[in-house]
């Protein structure tokens, strides 16, 4: 769908008050291609751009249009095509060698475009956990009279209040989680492999518009104690499913740079009453949590009240629960340190981890939920019924 360009300049608008409060000459954002926590964000979130390979840099400046760095044409052409930014820069440098240590081209270009506009002396804000040692030492040799200043936590303030274009980011995002649960149900027999359930998932989603993809998946027998072999999901692998097995996924697409997820267990031949068990009080902890889930309240209180709940039938819950999620699959944890207030837009994936008493055996379900201005609202239409395909 793409933003407007009202939402462009609001997150310019925004960017620049971070400038002025701060007394910043510059701000430096670096992109990267991971997916991780909260701190890769920062960079896609101003530039609306899609790091495809490496690294990629932007430079904010004081009442001027930003400048982005990129290594080629064609990621030159698709920041070009479809970010905020319009002076989008092909690096023509190349690696340079300072003592043992390679220093990357694109840094040396924001360090020239430092010069170029005079920013030898004063402040400059970036995040910290996105720059390199090697870096932060060429940098004080360079221009040893700036001042770096961590400011992810004031752009992470911003990214944490959703706009309406967010919001509705988030809502096809998850109906393409739901797509790719509802087709792999329809491939899930005794003899297809874990490869081929996450292939059929991965390219309902893609079709209708998923750019990337974190999908996990767990198979074996499920069943109580040291015995049992459903493990919790981990990247697929050549394993076949076999009848009587139980499937554990975690659908996780991207769309339009936001992360959504849906997280659901199919039994393979014969339903499994122990999983049945462990699976409702998961279900119901999210349904107790969710009174929680709403302005004023904290994400504290809704872990806390699920961990309750969990304890009250007689198993173990075990936080996180879950994590805010945006342009980060985890922006922020759900466990119960987390004392962020919810406010409209802020959404977040309740899976909580339910174990048995002995703690040998665990279970997770869930999906995603955005607060609204009176409650929330539940992104996804799949349903909470532990499946048993023939």
């Amino acid at each position: 769908m793409g933003f407007t360009k009202g939402e462009k300049q609001e997150r310019h608008r925004a960017i620049q008050q971070i400038l002025l409060k701060n007394n910043l000459r510059a701000m430096v954002f670096i992109g990267d291609s991971n997916v991780g926590h909260g701190f890769y964000g920062d960079f896609r979130y101003y530039t609306n751009n899609r790091t495809i390979f490496h690294r990629q840099f932007t430079v904010a400046l004081p009442g001027s249009e930003p400048v982005l760095f990129t290594y080629s044409a064609f990621s030159g052409r698709a920041a070009r095509e479809r970010s905020f930014i319009h002076d989008v820069r092909i690096s023509k440098n190349l690696l340079v060698h300072d003592g043992i240590i390679q220093i990357d081209p694109l840094f040396i270009d924001v360090i020239d475009l430092l010069r170029e506009q005079r920013i030898d002396k004063g402040k400059i804000g970036m995040n910290f956990e996105m720059l390199p040692f090697p870096w932060y030492t060429y940098l004080k040799k360079e221009l040893p009279d700036l001042e770096l200043v961590d400011v992810h936590e004031d752009i992470m303030q911003i990214r944490l209040q959703r706009s309406d274009e967010e919001a509705e980011i988030f809502r096809r995002g998850a109906a393409l989680a739901d797509l790719g649960f509802k087709s792999a149900l329809e491939v899930i027999r005794p003899g297809i492999s874990e490869y081929e359930i996450v292939a059929e998932i991965e390219y309902a989603a893609r079709k209708k518009g998923a750019e990337q993809f974190f999908t996990l998946i767990g198979s074996g027998k499920f069943a109580y104690g040291e015995e049992n072999a459903l493990g919790l999901p981990v990247p697929p692998s050549e394993r076949v499913i076999e009848a009587g097995d139980s499937i554990i996924l975690e659908i996780t697409p991207r769309y339009e740079g936001y992360w959504t997820q849906l997280v659901r267990i199919v039994n393979v031949g014969q339903p499994n009453s122990d999983l049945e068990k462990m699976q409702s009080v998961c279900r119901d902890a999210i349904k107790k949590g969710l009174e929680q889930f709403k302005p004023g309240k904290r994400v504290m209180d809704v872990t806390l009240t699920m961990e309750s709940y969990i304890s009250s039938c007689g198993f173990l819950g075990k936080p996180p629960f879950g994590h805010i999620c945006g342009i980060d699959l985890v922006e922020e944890r759900v466990n119960t340190e987390n004392d962020r207030e919810f406010r409209p837009g802020l959404a977040a994936i309740l899976h909580p981890m339910v174990y048995t008493a002995d703690g040998k055996t665990v279970i997770f379900w869930g999906e995603t939920y955005m607060a609204t201005s009176d409650g929330y609202e539940r992104l996804h239409h799949t349903d909470d019924v532990l499946v048993t395909v023939k």
